[in-house]
C-alpha cells in the first residue's frame, strides 16, 4: 500500500506539469505574431510541396509536409495569398491540389506564414476551450491512475494477509532472540548488502532512524523506516518484548539483517539490526521456530508522518508552485515575458527545491539525534 499511494501521489504531482508542457508547446512565436494581427481561419489548397519528412516511433509513423498553400486574401475581391506552412498527417499521399480543412493566418501579414491546424483544435490554440481530443486525453490521464488505485486497494482489501510471525518474516535460518524494552529513539549508520547493480562490492551505508532497545546484556538498535523515531519511541514507552533476528553466516558481522520486535501485547515492529556477531552487541539466545505459543501479530502504527521542523519549510516551495500554476492559468504576462518564464520555473522548481530541502532537514535532524544519543 505504501508503494501504491506513493505512485498515486507522484502521478498527481506530475499532472499539472505535463498539462503545462502541452499547453506551452502550442504557444509558438509564430502563433503570437499571427494573433497580434487581424487573423483569419479559412480552408486552403496545397499549391506546392517542398519537403516531406517521415517520423517513425513506437506509436506509429507520421509524415510532416512543408507546403505552400493558397488562402483567401484580405478583401472580398483581393488576390489569393500564397502562404508557407507545415502540416503533420498519418497519410503519405498528400499532393498538390489537395484541400486542407483550414489554417490560421494574418491576411495583412503574409510573411508570417500559416498555421495549418484542424478546426476542432482552433479554440484551444487561441486560448479558448480545449478540443474534444484534448478533453478525452485529460479524462484518461485523470481516470487511469484513479482506476488503478481503486483496483489495487480493492484487491488488497479482499486478500487475506498471511499472519505475521517470526517464522513468516525470518524464514528457516537459525534464529536468535533477545528480551528487550524500548529505551528511546535514535539514529545511526545502517550497513546493508551491496547493490547488485554495482560491481564495487561496497556495502550500502544509510543514515536511518532507529529504536534504541535495552536489555540486561546491553543495547541494540532496530533500524526502521519511520519518519520520527522519537515519536515512535514515545508511543511505545514502557513496553517490552522479544527481538528476533536471523544472522547470515556468509555476510560480514556489521551488515544488518531483517529483525522483528514482538511486543508483549502482540504488536510488532519490522526493521533491521546488526547480526550480533561482535563483542559490544548482546548476542541473545538461540531459539527454534516455529514458537509453540506463536500468535498472529498486528503492526505498530500509525507512525507520526508530520514533523514541523522537517516538513514545514518545504511547504513554501509547494505553495509557490501552486501559486505559479494559478497565475499561468489566469493569463499573467501572456505575451511570453519574463514574468511568465519565472512562473514556469517556479512551478517546476518549487516542489523540487522543497523535496531537496526536506531531505536536507531530515538528514540534519537524524545526525543531531544520533549525536545526542
Amino acid at each position: 500500500m505504501r508503494g501504491i499511494c506513493t505512485f498515486f501521489a507522484v502521478w498527481l504531482l506530475a499532472a499539472p506539469f505535463l498539462l503545462l508542457g502541452l499547453s506551452a508547446s502550442d504557444n509558438s512565436a509564430q502563433l503570437a505574431a499571427v494573433t497580434q494581427h487581424d487573423y483569419r481561419f479559412a480552408p486552403v489548397t496545397i499549391t506546392k510541396i517542398h519537403h516531406r519528412y517521415q517520423n517513425s516511433s513506437k506509436t506509429g509513423t507520421t509524415y510532416t509536409y512543408v507546403v505552400t498553400v493558397e488562402a483567401p486574401g484580405p478583401g472580398e475581391h483581393s488576390r489569393a495569398l500564397q502562404l508557407r506552412g507545415q502540416v503533420t498527417s498519418s497519410s503519405d499521399r498528400w499532393t498538390t491540389g489537395d484541400r486542407l480543412t483550414g489554417g490560421l493566418y494574418a491576411p495583412d501579414a503574409p510573411s508570417l506564414g500559416i498555421i495549418l491546424t484542424p478546426r476542432r483544435h482552433l479554440a484551444s490554440l487561441l486560448g479558448g476551450s480545449a478540443s474534444p481530443g484534448e478533453m478525452v486525453m485529460l479524462a484518461l490521464f485523470g481516470a487511469l491512475p484513479i482506476t488503478l488505485f481503486l483496483m489495487c486497494v480493492r484487491s488488497r482489501g479482499k486478500e487475506e494477509p498471511e499472519p505475521t510471525t517470526p517464522q513468516s518474516v525470518l524464514g528457516d535460518r537459525p534464529v536468535r532472540r533477545l528480551r528487550v524494552c524500548i529505551a528511546g529513539g535514535t539514529a545511526g549508520i545502517r550497513l546493508t548488502a551491496p547493490d547488485p547493480k554495482k560491481t564495487s562490492g561496497v556495502p550500502q551505508s544509510t543514515l536511518s532512524p532507529a529504536l534504541r532497545l535495552s536489555s540486561p546484556e546491553g543495547t541494540r538498535d532496530l533500524f526502521d523506516r519511520c519518519l520520527d523515531p522519537q515519536a515512535l519511541a514515545a508511543n511505545l514507552e514502557g513496553h517490552a518484548g522479544w527481538l528476533y533476528w536471523a544472522p547470515v553466516a556468509e555476510d560480514p558481522s556489521d551488515w544488518c539483517v531483517a529483525a522483528l520486535l514482538v511486543l508483549d501485547d502482540d504488536r510488532y515492529v519490522y526493521g533491521l539490526t546488526p547480526p550480533g556477531c561482535v563483542a559490544e552487541l548482546p548476542q541473545g539466545e538461540p531459539v527454534d521456530l516455529p514458537l509453540p505459543d506463536a500468535r498472529p501479530l498486528r503492526a505498530v502504527g500509525p507512525y507520526a508522518l508530520w514533523q514541523s521542523a522537517v516538513h514545514g519549510p518545504g511547504l513554501y516551495g509547494f505553495g509557490l508552485g501552486f501559486l505559479a500554476v494559478c497565475l499561468i492559468v489566469a493569463g499573467v504576462d501572456s505575451d511570453g515575458g519574463p514574468l511568465l518564464s519565472m512562473c514556469f520555473v517556479t512551478t517546476v522548481g518549487g516542489p523540487v527545491v522543497s523535496l531537496l530541502l526536506i531531505q536536507r532537514l531530515r538528514t540534519a535532524y537524524l545526525r543531531r539525534l544520533a549525536q545526542q544519543t
